[in-house]
């Protein structure tokens, strides 16, 4: 499902056989001007079995060096309340006004994720090749929350003295 709004950005997401996948492509105009911090985008899953909420956060901002280059930094934060541990991943791309890739992706992922942060970064690009940005697109996938994955719901149970995190493989 494709959805647009007037923030400049589209969004569609599908569900694949162990997870889902979400896409955001942001319309972005001369980035290489100005320092900005998007707007947080949210993503619920609405998944039938562990339901899952993130927010993602985008900035670039430009670096103290004599070059004046930019850093580029991707923040994947789950938000919802269950301990029930997903993989989340990320890839953020960067196209121009033909759409080709300006520069090597951001990526990173993490295997069992409960209430934990995902970052990516970019270092060191040149204000000439940021100029070229004039789209971002951002792939999230969170995996292994549908029933008859391996991995289960994190326990934890409480004694008269401790309190004892299990998982379940």
């Amino acid at each position: 499902m494709a959805e647009g709004n007037q923030n400049g950005f589209v969004f569609w997401d599908e569900q694949i056989p162990n997870g889902h996948k979400a896409f955001f492509k942001l319309k972005v105009d001369r980035l290489d001007l100005i320092e900005k911090t998007f707007y947080p985008l949210d993503y619920y899953t609405s998944c039938r079995t562990i339901p899952t909420s993130w927010a993602i956060q985008l900035k670039y901002e430009r670096m103290q060096d004599a070059i004046g280059s930019y850093t580029f930094s991707i923040n994947l934060k789950r938000i919802d309340s269950s301990d029930h541990r997903v993989k989340a991943s990320l890839y953020v791309s960067f196209y121009d006004v033909e759409d080709t890739l300006v520069f090597h992706p951001i990526s990173s992922s993490i295997d069992r994720m409960a209430h934990d942060e995902l970052k990516g970064m970019l270092e060191n690009i040149l204000p000439s090749m940021l100029s070229e940005v004039v789209s971002v697109e951002v792939k999230i996938t969170i995996e292994n929350c549908h029933e008859g994955t391996d991995w289960q719901c994190a326990s934890k149970v409480n004694t008269d003295q401790n309190s004892i995190n299990l998982s379940k493989l």
